[in-house]
């Protein structure tokens, strides 16, 4: 899911152990995305697809960690309620933050992410196909119409992860937030979780593709309560969410 990031494709080298690991990722990803389109596109309604998503992240975020002998630990999962949704929102610094999240949250996740990922082979068919929120971060009423559509048809434990800095941080370090995130959560009235991913960096640094074994930690910390806020109340939630995740127990992002 640089800092300006212009919507081209990042040209990252490619060395021989990269080209092995980036072959095993796609079979991985066509042996179960292939299947996953065909279901989806027979199943009714978000929140059956955000079911099928729930089960094919996690089996693939569980089979491709271990493969590549990254651990991922859990925290704070006692600080929520696994029969209600939620707006999750965390840190993004690296691409191994999104299977390490998919792992440890056990909520059917409806992903924010950009348009420019719909193009990918597979991967970007299974998250259209799979009820995912695609967003045009260029036109920002079209993101804002694409958010308004994904909660629209929420029930029961069903969330929404999101990453508020809306790129991911080049240097490690919390960028500012965005205010679609916080918009949506108080659009539909649901609580919003930070959550805060480190040492990805160290399993997948910037510009690079490489995957090194190692330990993922996710915190997850307690919801903040959005019902009853207007748009005015929007830079408060933005703070406690930011203090949130600079919090963290696990060290500096």
């Amino acid at each position: 899911m640089p800092g300006r990031d212009t919507g081209r494709p990042e040209r990252i080298p490619v060395t021989f152990l990269n080209a092995v690991q980036l072959f095993s990722l796609g079979v991985l990803t066509l042996v179960m995305g292939v299947p996953a389109i065909l279901l989806a596109l027979l199943l009714p309604g978000k929140a059956r697809k955000g079911k099928l998503f729930l089960l094919v992240s996690k089996t693939y975020a569980r089979i491709a960690l271990w493969f590549f002998r990254v651990k991922v630990e859990g925290r704070g999962r006692e600080n929520i309620d696994a029969g209600k949704a939620y707006v999750f929102m965390s840190n993004h610094i690296s691409h191994a933050d999104s299977p390490a999240l998919a792992l440890v949250i056990s909520h059917p996740l409806h992903w924010v992410f950009k348009k420019e990922l719909a193009k990918i082979p597979v991967f970007g068919w299974v998250l259209l196909a799979c009820g995912q929120v695609m967003v045009d971060r260029l036109s920002p009423e079209r993101s804002k119409a694409s958010l308004e559509e994904a909660i629209s048809g929420l029930s029961g434990s069903n969330s929404v992860m999101i990453y508020p800095e809306g790129t991911r941080s080049r240097d490690g370090n919390l960028q500012r937030l965005k205010k679609g995130g916080f918009w949506m959560a108080l659009q539909v009235g649901l609580p919003i979780v930070p959550v805060r991913v480190s040492g990805s960096r160290e399993v997948v640094a910037a510009d690079t593709l490489r995957i090194r074994p190692g330990t993922i930690t996710v915190e997850i910390f307690p919801p903040i309560e959005t019902r009853g806020k207007t748009a005015a109340d929007i830079p408060d939630l933005m703070a406690e969410v930011r203090d949130a995740m600079l919090s963290g127990t696990t060290g500096p992002a």
